[in-house]
């Protein structure tokens, strides 16, 4: 519970502090004290010199509800006479500290976008239960022609994983849409994390690969202690255990 805010009366007659006394039992937090030096907030008659002088003294102008007219100049709040409880009340109410707002909760990050690219449902089927605890939101391709025309969509993907051989249904091979990719995306200041996928990975692919203009080249079968490595270093953090996983868009290819 937080501490009681102290009020004290200066002046006024006996029947108005009985007002002000009721009308503060009204409001929820204050509490009544004699100790003018020790109070945050004051009520004070305005009619009544030496009151008016002892609040200025204590420097207290601006946390004084004053009872009569005139207040002293820069005085924040005021009631008339004669003492009405309801009309204290209300002025003892906008004197009382605001408490903080709550902090807006934060935005949660916006999900990052995959595109997998490969001509086998199993493999991109493979792939994908890889990704899911990571967060990723997945489309996939089975050409590289539709792959071409997901990668012109107005919403960009952070990361594309492309498999080397994408079948005769396809325009381009893996590392020739590495290359497409990058000259599409040379002008963005982050342009997609490209990774190949590729059951061949012997030094003269991952020379291709990155002649190609791809980030990381896995083998397949993917080594899960390197998948996560790459994940981790692009910034992407695992799901924890229990958390639904990401929603994965599957497109024909």
């Amino acid at each position: 519970m937080p501490d009681p805010i102290r009020l004290a009366l200066v002046g006024l007659n006996d029947a108005e502090r009985a007002v002000v006394a009721a009308a503060a039992a009204t409001v929820p937090g204050l509490s009544l004290v004699h100790d003018i030096d020790h109070a945050q907030l004051l009520v004070a008659d305005a009619e009544h010199t030496p009151s008016v002088k002892l609040v200025l003294a204590a420097e207290k102008l601006k946390r004084t509800l004053w009872v009569g007219t005139p207040p002293p100049m820069g005085s924040v709040a005021v009631v008339e006479r004669p003492l009405q409880a309801d009309a204290v009340r209300e002025a003892l109410t906008t004197l009382l500290p605001r408490p903080a707002a709550a902090p807006a909760p934060a935005a949660p990050p916006p999900l990052k976008r995959a595109l997998l690219v490969d001509d086998s449902e199993v493999a991109l089927r493979f792939l994908e239960t890889r990704l899911q605890r990571w967060g990723l939101v997945m489309d996939r391709a089975l050409s590289s022609n539709r792959a071409i025309e997901l990668l012109a969509s107005e919403e960009p993907y952070d990361f594309v994983f492309i498999d080397v051989e994408l079948g005769p249904q396809s325009t381009l091979d893996g590392f020739a849409l590495a290359q497409h990719l990058r000259r599409q995306h040379r002008r963005e200041i982050t342009p997609p994390v490209v990774v190949m996928v590729s059951a061949h990975a012997t030094p003269s692919h991952r020379a291709r690969g990155q002649l190609a203009g791809c980030d990381a080249y896995l083998a397949k079968p993917l080594d899960e202690v390197e998948l996560q490595r790459l994940l981790l270093r692009h910034g992407l953090k695992p799901r924890a255990a229990g958390a639904p996983a990401s929603v994965a868009g599957s497109v024909p290819g």
